[in-house]
């Protein structure tokens, strides 16, 4: 081995183990980036469950409203996330419990006008699990 590089070899067997993502201390489950096809609502869905990204332009105060739609499906209203630099959440939000542990959501949203689509990342984790 050469002084300076560093290597890894693994060995046994011929399947490649699955990746795993953490982030202080948060298991990723879910994270990608997604071209909307017009200003269209994104859709996620992790198990049976379903998260509705409704981009709303009412003005420039930009807010995030949730509600259910039903017991597996839960709307985020994402008002005025219109700007081409990008605008997200400062940090994660709980969105409830997913499996007995906290499910947490972050995203950012880029987009040239209200009307354009958008390209969105979006990472779902799971936290600490709840006590009953």
């Amino acid at each position: 081995m050469n002084e300076g590089n560093s290597t890894i070899n693994i060995t046994g067997g011929s399947a490649i183990p699955p990746v795993k993502v953490k982030t202080s201390g948060k298991d990723v489950i879910a994270s990608g980036s997604v071209n909307t096809f017009s200003s269209d609502n994104l859709e996620v869905q992790i198990a049976q469950f379903k998260f509705v990204f409704k981009f709303i332009t009412n003005g420039s105060d930009q807010k995030i409203e949730y509600r259910s739609s039903g017991s597996e499906t839960l709307v985020l209203d994402i008002y005025n996330f219109n700007n081409s630099i990008g605008t997200g959440l400062k940090t994660p939000v709980k969105l409830g419990t997913l499996m007995d542990r906290e499910l947490f959501l972050g995203f950012m949203v880029y987009t040239l006008s209200p009307t354009d689509s958008k390209l969105v990342h979006y990472t779902f984790m799971l936290g600490d699990k709840v006590s009953e």
